[in-house]
Protein backbone atom coordinates (compact mmCIF):
# COMPACT_ATOMS: atom_id res chain seq x y z
CA UNK A 1 0.00 0.00 0.00
CA UNK A 2 1.32 3.34 -1.15
CA UNK A 3 1.10 6.14 1.19
CA UNK A 4 1.11 9.79 0.35
CA UNK A 5 1.71 12.38 2.67
CA UNK A 6 0.24 15.77 2.02
CA UNK A 7 2.62 19.20 2.90
CA UNK A 8 1.02 22.15 4.04
CA UNK A 9 2.40 25.04 2.45
CA UNK A 10 3.39 27.47 4.51
CA UNK A 11 1.99 31.27 5.00
CA UNK A 12 2.99 33.52 2.49
CA UNK A 13 4.25 36.17 4.66
CA UNK A 14 5.85 33.46 7.23
CA UNK A 15 9.95 33.13 6.88
CA UNK A 16 9.23 29.15 6.97
CA UNK A 17 11.48 28.81 3.98
CA UNK A 18 14.45 29.60 6.25
CA UNK A 19 15.54 26.87 8.76
CA UNK A 20 15.38 28.48 12.47
CA UNK A 21 19.57 28.26 13.47
CA UNK A 22 20.07 27.21 17.38
CA UNK A 23 22.98 27.45 19.07
CA UNK A 24 23.79 25.02 22.11
CA UNK A 25 25.98 26.18 24.66
CA UNK A 26 26.99 22.97 27.39
CA UNK A 27 27.13 19.91 26.27
CA UNK A 28 26.95 17.88 29.57
CA UNK A 29 24.36 15.41 30.10
CA UNK A 30 21.31 17.91 29.21
CA UNK A 31 23.29 19.34 26.21
CA UNK A 32 24.00 16.05 24.64
CA UNK A 33 20.38 14.52 25.70
CA UNK A 34 18.96 17.85 23.49
CA UNK A 35 21.17 17.20 20.02
CA UNK A 36 20.24 13.24 20.27
CA UNK A 37 16.78 14.28 20.51
CA UNK A 38 17.05 16.58 17.92
CA UNK A 39 19.04 14.24 15.69
CA UNK A 40 16.48 11.51 15.97
CA UNK A 41 13.35 13.60 16.29
CA UNK A 42 14.09 16.70 12.97
CA UNK A 43 11.60 15.20 10.50
CA UNK A 44 8.83 14.68 12.66
CA UNK A 45 9.62 18.24 14.36
CA UNK A 46 9.85 19.72 10.70
CA UNK A 47 6.32 17.65 9.81
CA UNK A 48 4.85 19.58 13.23
CA UNK A 49 6.86 23.08 12.49
CA UNK A 50 6.79 23.80 8.84
CA UNK A 51 10.46 24.30 8.87
CA UNK A 52 13.58 23.09 9.79
CA UNK A 53 15.94 23.47 13.03
CA UNK A 54 18.91 23.26 11.83
CA UNK A 55 21.76 23.10 14.35
CA UNK A 56 24.41 25.84 13.62
CA UNK A 57 26.84 26.44 16.65
CA UNK A 58 27.88 24.09 19.58
CA UNK A 59 29.81 25.63 22.66
CA UNK A 60 31.62 24.18 25.36
CA UNK A 61 34.86 25.44 27.58
CA UNK A 62 36.65 21.83 26.61
CA UNK A 63 34.72 21.57 23.20
CA UNK A 64 37.93 20.16 21.27
CA UNK A 65 38.47 17.40 24.00
CA UNK A 66 34.97 15.72 23.80
CA UNK A 67 33.94 13.35 20.91
CA UNK A 68 31.53 14.82 18.74
CA UNK A 69 31.77 12.46 15.55
CA UNK A 70 28.15 10.76 16.72
CA UNK A 71 26.70 14.46 15.14
CA UNK A 72 25.76 13.62 11.57
CA UNK A 73 25.18 17.55 10.73
CA UNK A 74 27.99 19.92 9.87
CA UNK A 75 28.44 21.68 12.90
CA UNK A 76 30.78 24.98 13.94
CA UNK A 77 32.80 24.24 17.47
CA UNK A 78 33.94 26.72 19.63
CA UNK A 79 34.71 27.45 23.26
CA UNK A 80 33.93 31.46 23.41
CA UNK A 81 29.73 31.20 24.39
CA UNK A 82 30.03 34.72 23.15
CA UNK A 83 30.71 33.42 19.48
CA UNK A 84 27.19 31.60 19.44
CA UNK A 85 25.40 35.05 20.65
CA UNK A 86 27.80 36.80 17.82
CA UNK A 87 26.87 34.46 15.08
CA UNK A 88 23.90 35.85 12.71
CA UNK A 89 22.92 32.68 11.78
CA UNK A 90 21.84 31.45 15.61
CA UNK A 91 17.96 32.87 15.93
CA UNK A 92 17.98 30.93 19.36
CA UNK A 93 20.72 30.16 21.92
CA UNK A 94 19.97 27.91 24.08
CA UNK A 95 21.40 28.02 27.68
CA UNK A 96 22.39 24.74 29.48
CA UNK A 97 25.40 25.71 31.29
CA UNK A 98 25.60 24.26 35.04
CA UNK A 99 27.07 27.17 37.51
CA UNK A 100 24.69 30.23 38.52
CA UNK A 101 27.20 33.19 37.30
CA UNK A 102 28.23 31.71 33.72
CA UNK A 103 24.74 30.68 33.01
CA UNK A 104 23.25 34.27 34.32
CA UNK A 105 26.15 36.31 31.62
CA UNK A 106 24.91 33.87 29.17
CA UNK A 107 21.46 34.21 29.24
CA UNK A 108 21.55 38.66 29.52
CA UNK A 109 23.53 39.01 26.82
CA UNK A 110 21.51 36.53 24.56
CA UNK A 111 18.42 38.67 25.43
CA UNK A 112 20.20 41.93 25.12
CA UNK A 113 21.58 40.66 21.95
CA UNK A 114 18.37 40.24 20.38
CA UNK A 115 18.60 36.52 20.46
CA UNK A 116 15.42 34.37 21.97
CA UNK A 117 16.80 32.30 24.25
CA UNK A 118 15.89 28.67 25.99
CA UNK A 119 17.29 27.73 29.17
CA UNK A 120 17.34 24.65 31.44
CA UNK A 121 18.76 26.57 34.99
CA UNK A 122 16.38 26.02 37.49
CA UNK A 123 18.72 28.43 39.59
CA UNK A 124 18.93 30.93 36.98
CA UNK A 125 15.22 31.20 36.74
CA UNK A 126 14.18 30.89 40.26
CA UNK A 127 16.68 33.52 41.38
CA UNK A 128 16.60 36.13 38.57
CA UNK A 129 13.23 34.90 36.50
CA UNK A 130 11.63 38.35 36.75
CA UNK A 131 14.78 39.97 35.83
CA UNK A 132 14.84 38.39 33.19
CA UNK A 133 11.12 38.08 31.60
CA UNK A 134 11.08 42.04 32.10
CA UNK A 135 14.18 41.91 30.20
CA UNK A 136 13.21 39.63 27.10
CA UNK A 137 9.70 41.93 26.92
CA UNK A 138 11.85 45.11 26.55
CA UNK A 139 13.94 43.29 23.90
CA UNK A 140 10.87 41.62 21.64
CA UNK A 141 12.85 37.98 22.56
CA UNK A 142 11.68 35.29 23.31
CA UNK A 143 12.27 32.86 26.67
CA UNK A 144 11.87 29.23 27.39
CA UNK A 145 12.11 27.82 30.64
CA UNK A 146 10.17 24.35 30.52
CA UNK A 147 13.17 22.26 31.42
CA UNK A 148 13.68 23.84 34.49
CA UNK A 149 11.19 21.71 36.47
CA UNK A 150 10.68 18.15 36.03
CA UNK A 151 12.82 17.63 33.18
CA UNK A 152 10.37 15.92 30.44
CA UNK A 153 7.14 16.69 32.38
CA UNK A 154 5.57 19.43 30.48
CA UNK A 155 4.05 20.94 33.79
CA UNK A 156 4.62 24.87 33.08
CA UNK A 157 3.28 24.31 29.53
CA UNK A 158 0.06 22.39 31.22
CA UNK A 159 -0.23 25.60 33.76
CA UNK A 160 -0.30 28.46 31.14
CA UNK A 161 -2.02 26.99 28.39
CA UNK A 162 -3.97 24.07 29.28
CA UNK A 163 -4.99 25.53 33.08
CA UNK A 164 -4.68 29.55 32.52
CA UNK A 165 -8.18 30.07 32.91
CA UNK A 166 -7.68 28.32 36.67
CA UNK A 167 -7.24 29.83 39.86
CA UNK A 168 -5.13 27.39 41.67
CA UNK A 169 -5.66 26.92 45.36
CA UNK A 170 -2.34 24.81 45.98
CA UNK A 171 0.46 23.10 44.40
CA UNK A 172 2.24 19.72 45.36
CA UNK A 173 5.49 17.82 43.89
CA UNK A 174 7.89 15.30 43.93
CA UNK A 175 10.23 17.44 41.90
CA UNK A 176 13.19 15.27 42.34
CA UNK A 177 13.72 12.21 41.00
CA UNK A 178 17.22 11.26 43.41
CA UNK A 179 15.43 12.13 46.39
CA UNK A 180 12.10 9.87 45.12
CA UNK A 181 14.17 6.84 44.07
CA UNK A 182 15.86 6.75 47.25
CA UNK A 183 12.73 6.81 49.38
CA UNK A 184 10.98 3.85 47.59
CA UNK A 185 13.60 1.72 47.42
CA UNK A 186 13.72 2.31 51.23
CA UNK A 187 9.71 1.36 50.85
CA UNK A 188 9.70 -1.71 48.61
CA UNK A 189 13.75 -3.44 49.05
CA UNK A 190 13.95 -2.61 52.72
CA UNK A 191 17.44 -1.36 52.13
CA UNK A 192 18.95 1.65 54.47
CA UNK A 193 19.04 5.09 52.88
CA UNK A 194 22.71 4.88 52.42
CA UNK A 195 22.10 1.48 50.79
CA UNK A 196 19.33 3.43 48.69
CA UNK A 197 21.79 6.87 47.91
CA UNK A 198 24.70 4.09 46.66
CA UNK A 199 22.41 2.56 44.12
CA UNK A 200 20.71 5.83 42.90
CA UNK A 201 24.73 7.25 42.41
CA UNK A 202 25.70 4.07 40.72
CA UNK A 203 22.37 4.52 38.04
CA UNK A 204 23.86 7.83 37.63
CA UNK A 205 20.49 9.29 39.60
CA UNK A 206 23.11 10.68 42.02
CA UNK A 207 25.67 12.85 42.57
CA UNK A 208 29.05 11.85 43.88
CA UNK A 209 28.12 14.67 46.50
CA UNK A 210 24.64 14.25 46.70
CA UNK A 211 23.55 17.29 49.09
CA UNK A 212 21.78 19.41 46.33
CA UNK A 213 19.20 16.53 45.87
CA UNK A 214 19.28 14.98 49.79
CA UNK A 215 19.02 17.88 51.29
CA UNK A 216 15.94 19.73 49.27
CA UNK A 217 17.99 22.54 47.51
CA UNK A 218 17.00 21.41 44.09
CA UNK A 219 13.36 21.21 44.88
CA UNK A 220 13.06 24.17 46.18
CA UNK A 221 14.14 25.89 43.41
CA UNK A 222 11.55 24.15 41.73
CA UNK A 223 8.91 24.51 44.04
CA UNK A 224 9.96 29.17 43.62
CA UNK A 225 9.44 28.52 39.95
CA UNK A 226 5.88 26.71 40.03
CA UNK A 227 5.25 29.11 42.93
CA UNK A 228 5.69 32.06 39.92
CA UNK A 229 3.79 30.40 37.85
CA UNK A 230 0.77 29.26 39.45
CA UNK A 231 0.02 32.08 41.46
CA UNK A 232 1.84 35.24 40.27
CA UNK A 233 3.90 35.62 43.35
CA UNK A 234 7.89 36.16 43.14
CA UNK A 235 9.55 34.17 46.32
CA UNK A 236 13.15 34.62 47.71
CA UNK A 237 14.09 31.16 47.17
CA UNK A 238 15.98 31.78 50.66
CA UNK A 239 13.30 32.38 52.49
CA UNK A 240 11.04 28.93 51.44
CA UNK A 241 12.00 26.57 54.24
CA UNK A 242 13.61 23.40 53.77
CA UNK A 243 14.34 19.81 55.42
CA UNK A 244 15.62 16.83 53.58
CA UNK A 245 15.69 13.21 53.39
CA UNK A 246 18.90 11.74 55.45
CA UNK A 247 16.85 11.55 58.72
CA UNK A 248 14.32 8.98 57.30
CA UNK A 249 15.31 5.29 58.25
CA UNK A 250 13.68 2.30 56.42
CA UNK A 251 11.78 2.08 60.36
CA UNK A 252 9.61 4.75 59.33
CA UNK A 253 8.30 3.44 56.27
CA UNK A 254 6.64 0.61 58.35
CA UNK A 255 5.43 3.39 61.07
CA UNK A 256 4.26 4.72 58.17
CA UNK A 257 2.19 1.43 56.18
CA UNK A 258 0.76 0.72 59.49
CA UNK A 259 -1.25 4.17 59.50
CA UNK A 260 -2.07 3.20 55.37
CA UNK A 261 0.51 6.05 54.83
CA UNK A 262 3.83 6.53 53.00
CA UNK A 263 6.31 8.95 52.66
CA UNK A 264 7.73 11.52 50.09
CA UNK A 265 9.43 14.46 50.17
CA UNK A 266 7.01 16.98 49.46
CA UNK A 267 7.50 20.69 47.66
CA UNK A 268 4.29 22.49 47.98
CA UNK A 269 2.98 25.95 48.37
CA UNK A 270 -0.58 26.49 49.26
CA UNK A 271 -2.58 29.53 49.27
CA UNK A 272 -3.97 30.81 52.54
CA UNK A 273 -6.21 33.48 53.73
CA UNK A 274 -5.55 37.41 52.08
CA UNK A 275 -3.55 35.78 49.33
CA UNK A 276 -0.83 34.89 51.68
CA UNK A 277 1.14 31.64 50.61
CA UNK A 278 3.16 28.61 52.61
CA UNK A 279 5.51 27.27 50.65
CA UNK A 280 7.92 24.22 52.02
CA UNK A 281 10.39 21.52 51.53
CA UNK A 282 9.95 18.68 53.42
CA UNK A 283 9.43 15.10 53.82
CA UNK A 284 5.68 14.70 54.57
CA UNK A 285 3.36 11.48 55.36
CA UNK A 286 0.51 10.97 52.70
CA UNK A 287 -2.22 8.70 52.01
CA UNK A 288 -1.41 5.46 50.16
CA UNK A 289 -4.33 6.40 48.38
CA UNK A 290 -2.76 10.01 46.90
CA UNK A 291 -1.81 9.95 43.60
CA UNK A 292 1.60 11.19 44.47
CA UNK A 293 2.20 8.45 46.63
CA UNK A 294 2.35 6.17 43.40
CA UNK A 295 4.92 7.97 41.85
CA UNK A 296 8.11 5.81 42.50
CA UNK A 297 11.71 5.62 41.33
CA UNK A 298 13.15 8.69 39.31
CA UNK A 299 9.59 9.79 38.51
CA UNK A 300 8.68 13.23 39.04
CA UNK A 301 4.77 14.31 39.76
CA UNK A 302 3.05 17.31 40.27
CA UNK A 303 -0.76 18.10 41.79
CA UNK A 304 -2.40 21.07 40.97
CA UNK A 305 -5.76 21.60 43.06
CA UNK A 306 -7.33 24.26 41.12
CA UNK A 307 -10.49 25.87 41.84
CA UNK A 308 -13.17 25.09 39.45
CA UNK A 309 -10.95 22.25 37.60
CA UNK A 310 -10.12 20.18 40.56
CA UNK A 311 -7.45 18.59 40.68
CA UNK A 312 -4.59 17.83 38.05
CA UNK A 313 -1.86 15.47 38.73
CA UNK A 314 1.05 14.71 35.45
CA UNK A 315 3.80 11.90 36.38
CA UNK A 316 6.79 11.90 34.11
CA UNK A 317 10.52 11.27 33.68
CA UNK A 318 12.10 13.96 35.97
CA UNK A 319 15.51 13.91 35.12
CA UNK A 320 18.27 12.70 32.22
CA UNK A 321 19.39 14.35 29.26
CA UNK A 322 17.25 13.17 26.43
CA UNK A 323 13.96 13.23 28.39
CA UNK A 324 15.26 16.75 29.72
CA UNK A 325 16.11 17.27 25.87
CA UNK A 326 12.44 16.66 25.18
CA UNK A 327 11.62 19.64 27.10
CA UNK A 328 13.85 21.93 25.77
CA UNK A 329 12.91 21.55 22.42
CA UNK A 330 9.70 22.03 23.22
CA UNK A 331 10.43 25.52 23.55
CA UNK A 332 12.90 25.81 20.90
CA UNK A 333 9.66 24.57 18.56
CA UNK A 334 7.46 26.77 20.53
CA UNK A 335 9.54 29.83 19.61
CA UNK A 336 9.98 28.91 16.41
CA UNK A 337 6.47 28.61 15.80
CA UNK A 338 6.03 32.06 16.73
CA UNK A 339 8.95 33.22 14.79
CA UNK A 340 7.38 31.74 11.52
CA UNK A 341 4.27 33.04 12.00
CA UNK A 342 6.08 36.31 12.76
CA UNK A 343 3.95 36.71 16.45
CA UNK A 344 4.98 37.52 19.93
CA UNK A 345 5.01 35.63 23.15
CA UNK A 346 3.45 35.59 26.68
CA UNK A 347 6.18 35.82 29.70
CA UNK A 348 6.87 32.38 30.32
CA UNK A 349 6.15 32.69 34.06
CA UNK A 350 2.33 32.91 33.57
CA UNK A 351 1.82 36.48 34.63
CA UNK A 352 2.17 40.13 33.18
CA UNK A 353 1.52 41.75 36.80
CA UNK A 354 2.89 40.48 39.82
CA UNK A 355 1.01 39.98 43.76
CA UNK A 356 3.48 41.45 46.65
CA UNK A 357 5.07 38.82 47.73
CA UNK A 358 3.05 37.41 51.01
CA UNK A 359 4.52 34.46 53.01
CA UNK A 360 1.78 33.21 55.39
CA UNK A 361 3.19 31.96 58.55
CA UNK A 362 2.38 27.83 59.11
CA UNK A 363 1.06 28.15 62.18
CA UNK A 364 -2.43 29.38 60.69
CA UNK A 365 -3.03 25.91 59.53
CA UNK A 366 -3.76 22.62 62.08
CA UNK A 367 -1.83 20.01 60.76
CA UNK A 368 -1.47 16.26 61.89
CA UNK A 369 1.99 15.44 63.06
CA UNK A 370 4.12 11.67 62.95
CA UNK A 371 6.56 11.82 65.72
CA UNK A 372 9.53 8.85 65.79
CA UNK A 373 11.92 8.69 68.81
CA UNK A 374 14.66 6.39 69.51
CA UNK A 375 15.53 6.12 73.16
CA UNK A 376 16.98 4.03 75.63
CA UNK A 377 14.04 1.86 77.19
CA UNK A 378 13.07 2.85 81.03
CA UNK A 379 9.78 3.11 83.15
CA UNK A 380 8.31 7.02 82.64
CA UNK A 381 9.65 7.63 78.98
CA UNK A 382 5.83 7.66 77.74
CA UNK A 383 4.43 9.65 80.56
CA UNK A 384 6.94 12.57 80.43
CA UNK A 385 6.50 12.76 76.32
CA UNK A 386 2.83 12.68 77.20
CA UNK A 387 2.95 15.22 79.80
CA UNK A 388 5.39 17.81 77.61
CA UNK A 389 2.61 17.36 74.71
CA UNK A 390 -0.34 17.93 77.32
CA UNK A 391 1.40 20.99 78.67
CA UNK A 392 1.51 22.29 74.82
CA UNK A 393 -2.36 21.25 74.56
CA UNK A 394 -1.20 19.15 71.77
CA UNK A 395 -3.51 15.59 72.05
CA UNK A 396 -2.20 12.59 70.91
CA UNK A 397 -4.16 10.54 68.15
CA UNK A 398 -1.82 6.64 69.18
CA UNK A 399 1.19 5.10 69.89
CA UNK A 400 2.71 2.59 68.10
CA UNK A 401 6.01 0.31 68.52
CA UNK A 402 7.22 -2.18 65.76
CA UNK A 403 8.44 -5.57 68.21
CA UNK A 404 11.35 -7.09 68.38
CA UNK A 405 13.08 -4.38 68.50
CA UNK A 406 16.36 -3.56 70.63
CA UNK A 407 15.87 -1.98 74.49
CA UNK A 408 19.27 0.49 73.81
CA UNK A 409 17.81 1.84 70.73
CA UNK A 410 14.18 1.56 70.47
CA UNK A 411 11.82 3.41 68.21
CA UNK A 412 8.85 4.33 68.79
CA UNK A 413 6.05 6.63 67.02
CA UNK A 414 3.25 8.68 68.25
CA UNK A 415 1.01 10.46 65.84
CA UNK A 416 -0.80 13.83 67.05
CA UNK A 417 -4.18 15.10 66.17
CA UNK A 418 -3.95 18.45 64.54
CA UNK A 419 -2.22 21.84 65.94
CA UNK A 420 -0.88 24.66 65.10
CA UNK A 421 3.02 25.06 63.78
CA UNK A 422 4.08 27.19 66.68
CA UNK A 423 3.09 25.56 69.22
CA UNK A 424 4.14 21.99 67.74
CA UNK A 425 7.36 23.71 67.17
CA UNK A 426 7.75 24.66 70.84
CA UNK A 427 6.81 21.10 72.24
CA UNK A 428 9.67 19.21 70.06
CA UNK A 429 12.16 21.53 70.73
CA UNK A 430 11.72 20.89 74.39
CA UNK A 431 11.31 16.84 73.45
CA UNK A 432 14.67 17.02 71.52
CA UNK A 433 16.38 17.55 75.09
CA UNK A 434 15.11 14.62 76.70
CA UNK A 435 18.34 12.88 78.05
CA UNK A 436 16.85 9.75 77.41
CA UNK A 437 17.09 9.78 73.55
CA UNK A 438 20.01 8.36 71.51
CA UNK A 439 19.55 10.64 68.85
CA UNK A 440 17.20 13.44 67.58
CA UNK A 441 13.88 13.09 67.25
CA UNK A 442 11.84 13.22 63.88
CA UNK A 443 8.73 15.42 62.89
CA UNK A 444 7.08 15.10 59.91
CA UNK A 445 3.73 16.14 58.42
CA UNK A 446 0.62 14.12 57.63
CA UNK A 447 -0.81 15.55 54.63
CA UNK A 448 -3.95 14.41 53.34
CA UNK A 449 -3.19 14.83 50.04
CA UNK A 450 -5.96 13.61 47.02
Amino acid sequence: MTQTVQRVKPHRGASAARPVGLGIIGVGTVGTGTIKVLQEHGLEIERRLGCRLQLKMICSRNIHNKDLSWIKSKVALTSDWKEVIRNPEVDIVVELVGKLPTARAIAFATVNAGKHLVTANKQLVAEHGLELVGRSLEKGVKLGIEACVAGGTPILHAIRSGLAGESFAAVYGILNGTTNYILTEMEHRGVSFAEALAGAQQLGYAEPDPTFDVEGFDARYKIAILTMVCFGQAVPVEEIPVEGITRIEQVDFAYAHRLNRTIRLIAAARKQRGNNLDIQVRPMIIPQSSQLASVRGSTNGILLVGNKGGTTTLTGRGAGGEPTGVAVLSDVVEIARMITAGGTGSTPLGYSEWHKKKIGQPSVELVSYYLRLVVRDRPGILARVCATLGRHRINIDSVLQEPGMPREHLPFVMTLEPTGDARMKRAFREIARFPFLVQPPLLLPSVDLP
